[in-house]
């Protein structure tokens, strides 16, 4: 009983072991040497050992499928969010989850994924200077993704 105390203890509460061994055997004594002592013995038995590897997977195990209901709320929000003209919190949310996929933020590239819808909002100059930049065919890979640069166009044409 008071080893499975001390093994969830050990795990949840982010302790060291002696801290764990203090509170799942309820020591109250200032002697630290002997409580470092007990807890090391612990920590050596092969059952302990074991119960809080098994008890970390599980922790693990949970903390994967949060990350990943975590992810797909923020998702959720930022097409709500875009829904209601709130677009402070959905670039708050992208910017949550472009975080938790590697920080995306300080790449050299970004993957974008979607229709670029601001062509059609493009003067005839500025469409013929972006006709002029695209003077190679854009390689298509077989997942359908372009890879491509770019640099920012005048905003009015000289």
């Amino acid at each position: 009983m008071k080893r499975e105390a001390f093994c969830q203890i050990l795990v949840t509460e982010s302790c060291n072991p002696t801290e764990a061994y203090r509170k799942a055997y309820n020591v109250t004594s200032d002697r630290k040497a002997t409580h470092t002592e007990a807890a090391s013995r612990l920590m050596k038995d092969s059952n302990v050992s074991a119960r809080i590897e098994a008890l970390k997977a599980d922790i693990s195990d949970k903390l994967v499928w949060n990350k990943a209901e975590i992810m797909n709320q923020l998702a959720i929000n930022v097409e709500a969010s875009r829904n209601v003209n709130q677009f402070a919190a959905s670039n708050r949310s992208l910017e949550l989850l472009g975080k938790a996929v590697g920080n995306v933020f300080e790449a050299d590239t970004v993957a974008v994924s979607g229709t670029v819808s601001v062509i059609h909002s493009l003067s005839d100059a500025q469409l013929d200077q972006l006709v002029a930049l695209a003077s190679e065919p854009v390689p298509i890979d077989d997942t359908g993704t372009i890879e491509a640069s770019y640099k920012l166009l005048d905003t009015e044409p000289e």
